[in-house]
């Protein structure tokens, strides 16, 4: 899977630790943020090159790093078809692509040690829509994630 990545200056070590550890599972990453040694890239931008790539349909998915993860969040939520969370566990990752559809994951790198993060990543990486759910929820999961693209709709004309 190729996935969009992108960090401001706090969140280049667990970024670069989170690319190795996604190399290694075969996916290939885009960095869109800040680079080590290079521009600073405030957090707000590079959060939304992230999200603008998962909302254009350049990337399935994208994970953003920042201090806490709270102003990346916001901002990736700005972008259409973007539905960006902060997982601090893997339950709440899997519940967040399970319940919600969630295809940008946010992690502060001041609060979520690097071993952490990666299983918190392969638990949002591997979950689906409907997981661990019975079909008839399925079905209204797939419904109410339909609707919330309604609203979408309207909302960012």
């Amino acid at each position: 899977m190729d996935i969009a990545i992108g960090c401001t200056r706090a969140g280049l070590k667990l970024k670069e630790h989170l690319k190795k550890f996604l190399a290694e599972q075969g996916h290939r990453t885009e960095d869109l943020g800040m680079q080590d040694g290079g521009e600073f890239v405030p957090y707000h931008i590079a959060a939304a090159n992230v999200a603008r790539a998962v909302s254009e349909g350049k990337f399935a998915r994208g994970i953003i790093i920042c201090g806490t993860g709270a102003g990346s969040v916001i901002v990736a939520n700005k972008f259409k078809d973007v539905y960006a969370v902060h997982c601090s566990n893997q339950f709440e990752a899997s519940k967040a692509t399970a319940v919600n559809g969630a295809n940008v994951l946010v992690f502060g790198e001041w609060i979520t040690p690097g071993e952490h993060a990666i299983e918190i990543l392969k638990t949002w990486m591997s979950s689906k829509l409907g997981d661990g759910f019975t079909p008839e929820w399925t079905t209204f999961l797939s419904g109410a994630l339909s609707e919330i693209k309604a609203m979408e709709k309207e909302n960012f004309k």
